[in-house]
């Protein structure tokens, strides 16, 4: 049993770097802090921003736990947090987010789960960087 327990421990981890190493993606570049123009920046509706903004994965997990459920729901349906966590290089968050898009979730579940996962990858991509 404690053999079993190792390999999904350390699964995930090793599947994560090589996810990133196929996308020429580092876990730093996952990380890293983009300059305004690539930041996200929140809407509650077309035409009508939030104010929140974020310019790495650790800030967008600070504002999708503040932002309005119905802004994030906004966001889902249009898949603008996929895209941009592709463009920061996270395949795999951005799968896991689609997933989310298309559960037909309420504002509010959606909020708790994107909540959840974005926080468990930030996670685990800040234990990579201490491995790699």
């Amino acid at each position: 049993m404690g053999k079993k327990l190792s390999l999904s421990l350390s699964w995930p981890d090793i599947g994560a770097m090589a996810e990133l190493s196929s996308t020429t993606k580092t876990v730093s570049d996952v990380l890293r802090t983009v300059p305004s123009e690539n930041a996200f920046y929140f809407y509650r509706s077309e035409g009508a921003p939030s104010g929140l903004k974020a310019s790495s994965l650790q800030e967008f997990l600070a504002s999708i736990e503040s932002a309005d459920p119905e802004s994030l729901e906004f966001h889902s349906q249009r898949h603008d947090f996929e895209n941009w966590v592709r463009m920061l290089g996270d395949p795999t968050l951005a799968k896991q987010m689609q997933t989310l898009a298309s559960q037909n979730l309420t504002p509010g579940e959606l909020k708790s789960k994107l909540v959840r996962i974005v926080r468990m990858r930030v996670g685990k991509l800040k234990k990579l960087t201490h491995v790699a």
